[in-house]
This record gives structure tokens, sequence and C-alpha cells, in this order.
């Protein structure tokens, strides 16, 4: 019922979105070790993938009631960006082989 509020969920869900994807890549590599480091990015690349495909099943849930897809798609990545501020911090520092 609230046009700007949902407007503004979605512009940060998008924006959260697209930079915890893009820095997933950089850290997926600096956090595995060199012998696990493909099979690693291989699942976590999976993972996103499995997203995907999840988010038309997520757009049916709006058969029940219209704001459970938008608070879904708005909740998750704001989730995960968050959650790319606990990643450690590895500049300057030699990485485990």
């Amino acid at each position: 019922d609230q046009p700007v509020v949902t407007t503004v969920l979605a512009i940060i869900g998008k924006f959260t979105a697209s930079a915890s994807f893009s820095t997933s890549y950089v850290y997926y590599e600096e956090l595995f070790t060199t012998v696990t480091r493909q099979t690693g990015v291989g699942l976590c690349s999976m993972s996103a993938r499995v997203a995907g495909i999840m988010a038309p099943l997520i757009r049916l849930l709006g058969q029940y009631h219209h704001a459970i897809p938008m608070a879904i798609f708005g909740s998750a990545p704001v989730v995960g960006g968050l959650l790319c501020i606990l990643l450690p911090e590895t500049c300057g520092t030699d990485l485990a082989d």
C-alpha cells in the first residue's frame, strides 16, 4: 500500500544483490586454500545459480499475499550484503596455501 517504501526496498535490494554478487568472487578466491579453491568457487557459484532458479517460484507466492515476494526479494539481498561485512580483510596478508 506504500509505493515509496516498496520502491526504496526494491532499490536497496537490487544494490545489495549486485554488490554481494560481484564481491563474492573476490572473496571466494581469497578464502579458500589452493587445493580447495576450484571446488569452493564452483559450490558458491552453484548456490548463486540455485537462487536464480528459485526466483520465479518465490514470485508465485504472491498468489497468497502480494507482499511475500517483495519481502523475500528485499530482505534476502540486504542480509547477504550485510554478511559480506563479516568477511575477513586480507589486504597485506599472506594467503593460506
